[in-house]
C-alpha cells in the first residue's frame, strides 16, 4: 500500500491512499474525472467563485462552448457532488430541472460592496426589527419531481438515447416510485426532448 498524501483536487481536504488512481481520495472513492474536467478544475473553481449561482449547463456553455459530451458532463456533475460534500458548494434547488449550485464562501452582500456599519447605540437606538419571514418555495408536486428527473436524463444524453438507455431509465427505482406508466413516462420524455432541441437551436 502506498503512502498517504493530500488529494490533488484543490477543493478537497481528504487524503489519497496508494498510487493507482491519484484522483481518488478517501473522502470519495467513486470520483473519477475525465481529462477535460481534471485539467480545468481550477478554471471551473474560478468560474464558481465569480457567479452568484449556476447550473452544469451554465458551466458547459460559458467555459466549454457546449462541447462536453455526456460522459464529460457526468464527470463534471460528479465533481459538483464531491464539492458539495466537501462544503465548497451548496445546492440551491433546481432551475429548468437541473440542480442549481452556489459557492459556499460567497458573502451575503454583493461583491465589492461592504455592508453598512452599524450606528453607535449612543446616537441611534436600535430599532425593533420585525422577525424575518422565511420565503420557502412551494413544495414540488410528484409530477414536477419526475419531470425534473426526466429533464436531467435528456440533458445527460444530449437529447438522444437508445433502447438500453430507455430500459435503464424506466426501471430506475426513483422513477418507478411515482407510479407513472411507461407510456406516460415516454410522452413526458418526448416533450422534454423537444424542449431540449428547441433550446439548442
Amino acid at each position: 500500500m502506498g503512502r498517504k498524501r493530500t488529494c490533488e483536487l484543490p477543493f478537497c481536504q481528504g487524503t489519497v491512499e496508494g498510487t493507482r488512481n491519484k484522483r481518488r481520495c478517501d473522502n470519495d472513492r467513486n470520483i473519477h474525472l475525465h481529462q477535460v474536467i481534471s485539467k480545468n478544475v481550477k478554471k471551473i473553481m474560478r468560474y464558481i467563485e465569480n457567479h452568484e449561482d449556476f447550473t452544469a449547463n451554465d458551466v458547459n456553455r460559458d467555459l466549454f462552448k457546449n462541447r462536453l459530451d455526456k460522459n464529460e458532463k457526468g464527470s463534471m456533475y460528479r465533481m459538483f457532488q464531491a464539492m458539495v460534500r466537501e462544503g465548497y458548494l451548496t445546492e440551491r434547488g433546481k432551475r429548468e430541472g437541473l440542480k442549481v449550485y452556489a459557492f459556499a464562501g460567497r458573502p451575503a452582500h454583493p461583491a465589492g460592496v461592504a455592508p453598512a456599519p452599524a450606528a453607535p447605540p449612543a446616537f441611534q437606538p436600535a430599532p425593533q426589527a420585525p422577525a424575518p419571514v422565511a420565503h420557502e418555495p412551494p413544495p414540488l408536486s410528484p409530477r414536477d419531481i419526475l419531470l425534473g428527473k426526466l429533464r436531467e436524463f435528456v440533458y445527460m444524453k444530449n437529447g438522444s438515447w437508445n433502447h438500453d438507455d430507455w430500459m435503464w431509465l424506466v426501471n430506475r427505482p426513483d422513477i418507478r416510485e411515482f407510479g407513472a406508466s411507461d407510456a406516460e413516462i415516454g410522452l413526458m420524455l418526448e416533450e422534454e426532448k423537444a424542449r431540449y432541441w428547441v433550446r439548442k437551436q
